[in-house]
């Protein structure tokens, strides 16, 4: 099942777009690189996103694609710590044209939640929301779309989900999930 962007159902806090991306200053960026870049003579160019994770920066895997295609393009193994540089700021200018609604892409997920899982029609969802949702649920969707988690982190989510959240019956309240997840 596709999960379309929805209309946004009367939600009963403000969110904020989330800020762009910035980028660790050279010197941190530099410190970790050369964690990877064991012989001196760059990182290896299948490395580039786990550098990238590793000091935090959001990169998707098509940006990844396309940083390794210009890398093996140049007859390389290794990328240069001036190339990642460069690669880097590619990924912050990219995230800074992305800017999310955060609330908007929340009220997204209940909706497909409800929708798919659930199984309610857009008039039940419509005439009479529901404030909860399975943690269940959250969880396969979780583990399915976006940063990959694991059965650990999945795992750790729900029981603080559990603990700070009104729950009942394998269900939480979305708006405490949301709340949760933004802090």
């Amino acid at each position: 099942h596709k999960l379309r962007r929805p209309v946004v159902l009367t939600p009963q806090a403000s969110w904020q777009a989330a800020p762009a991306m910035a980028l660790p200053d050279e010197a941190e960026m530099e410190e970790v690189f050369k964690l990877f870049d064991q012989e001196g003579s760059g990182i290896k160019v299948k490395e580039i996103g786990t550098v990238m994770r590793s000091l935090g920066i959001a990169a998707s895997e098509t940006l990844l694609r396309e940083f390794q295609t210009e890398a093996a393009a140049s007859h390389t193994t290794h990328v240069t710590f001036s190339e990642f540089v460069s690669y880097a700021k590619r990924c912050q200018a990219s995230d800074a044209g992305k800017r999310v609604d955060i609330g908007k892409e929340m009220q997204g997920m209940k909706l497909g939640i409800l929708r798919f899982f659930d199984k309610l029609s857009p008039n039940q969802i419509r005439d009479s929301p529901p404030e909860d949702v399975k943690i269940s649920d959250l969880k396969h969707l979780l583990a399915a779309i976006g940063e990959k988690m694991t059965e650990e982190e999945l795992d750790e989510m729900a029981k603080n989900i559990r603990a700070n959240c009104r729950t009942s019956d394998g269900r939480v309240n979305f708006e405490d999930f949301i709340k949760l997840m933004m802090v």
